[in-house]
């Protein structure tokens, strides 16, 4: 392959040099041309003359962005292609003015036959990571991605002789490697769009819960937090899958699965906190490891879900009352309001004197108020028993 031109190097060199010391010279579009369509040699110091435009004159960013648009939108493929690995590789610098040029990243992102489809991907989740509101439209893109196998390879030469068995397998797995990528940086996206506008992605809960037996570790662990997101606000719509992320809690041995899966089943249990209990009553023993935790968070979360599971079948907890009435001694103040509740709720009479002591005289409101109304419950459980 023949490398650059003479004319071609000194071309962008002078660029670059006129961008160092008479800036309000360099015509952008020149700049922008040479990174889209130079080699890797001539790339590389158009981008440095870019970057020294970009620091001196503000406009220049936008006169690039309304040029890659252009390349962005020409009928000739390698053209465009190029132009979307450009916009993926400064994104990140500057996102605002990278907004203007979504429709076209989401064009070229749902035609799966075009070159350049998985950078603009990547381009789109980036500019999500900054600009999440901008890429509300290219949700579905985003969410596409994230549920497509790697292609295989093919198995054979344009000849039709059978590829060699080693030779598939490195680029099969090359091939899942740079896949995964995407697809992390897809639903990192949808993460970021979900928390700041989880309407945009509320018709899209189901496809969104399919990610949750995904084989990507991160996969997972962004489907869970686009859920809380979502069940922050409309906490009925993801109701139908606490059974799905209960499992997670169980089942799933990748850190931070469990702990986001928790989050968002909190987040429900909030609004329907008897189908979370009930989703949550057969696992109750896996909560082990977030009531032990070191973290707070992670043990108000794990008592909170055993309180649930207490209010929907009592005798499901059973198990876990002794370090249930453990944490009526934590540091943390929503760790001991919800042990009390869940020992309310489970009718353990014989931590009575303990809640009612936190009822009287904790020095935080909410536990008093939790304390009086796990002892209102457990009076109702001895009137029941006597």
């Amino acid at each position: 392959m023949a490398g650059p031109s003479e004319d071609e190097i000194e071309h962008a060199s002078a660029l670059q040099e006129a961008a160092k010391t008479e800036p309000s010279s360099v015509d952008v579009d020149d700049v922008v041309d040479l990174l889209v369509d130079g080699d890797q040699q001539t790339r590389s110091i158009a981008f440095e003359a870019f970057t020294e435009l970009a620091a001196v004159r503000s406009a220049a960013v936008d006169a690039t962005v309304a040029r890659l648009e252009e390349h962005l939108t020409t009928d000739v493929t390698d053209i465009r292609r190029r132009a979307v690995l450009t916009t993926e590789a400064l994104v990140e610098r500057h996102p605002e003015p990278f907004e203007r040029v979504v429709p076209e990243l989401r064009a070229i992102a749902d035609d799966r036959s075009t070159p350049g489809r998985e950078p603009a991907i990547l381009a789109l989740a980036k500019l999500a990571l900054e600009r999440p509101t901008a890429v509300v439209p290219a949700v579905d893109s985003l969410l596409a991605i994230c549920h497509e196998p790697v292609i295989p390879v093919d198995d054979s030469t344009p000849d039709g002789i059978p590829d060699a068995g080693p030779h598939r397998g490195a680029a099969l797995k090359q091939e899942r490697k740079n896949r995964d990528e995407v697809r992390v940086h897809a639903i990192a996206g949808l993460t970021r769009i979900a928390a700041a506008d989880p309407a945009t992605i509320r018709g899209s809960v189901s496809d969104v819960a399919d990610l949750l037996e995904d084989d990507n570790t991160l996969v997972r662990a962004g489907a869970c937090e686009v859920l809380e997101a979502i069940a922050l606000e409309f906490p009925r719509e993801v109701e139908p899958f606490v059974s799905a992320l209960a499992t997670r809690i169980a089942s799933d041995g990748k850190h931070p699965v469990p702990w986001r899966a928790a989050d968002t089943l909190v987040a429900v249990g909030d609004a329907c906190p008897e189908r979370v209990g009930h989703a949550v009553a057969p696992i109750v023993d896996d909560l082990s490891k977030f009531v032990e935790s070191r973290n707070a968070e992670r043990r108000t979360n794990g008592i909170t879900l055993l309180a649930d599971a207490a209010n929907a079948q009592p005798k499901a907890v059973e198990s876990m009352i002794p370090k249930l009435r453990a944490r009526l001694e934590d540091d943390d103040p929503s760790v001991r309001a919800n042990a009390a509740l869940a020992l309310g709720f489970a009718g353990d009479v014989t931590a009575y004197a303990t809640i009612a002591e936190l009822a009287e005289s904790d020095p935080n409101a909410d536990v008093r108020d939790a304390a009086d109304r796990s002892l209102d419950r457990l009076r109702r459980t001895e009137a029941t028993d006597g």
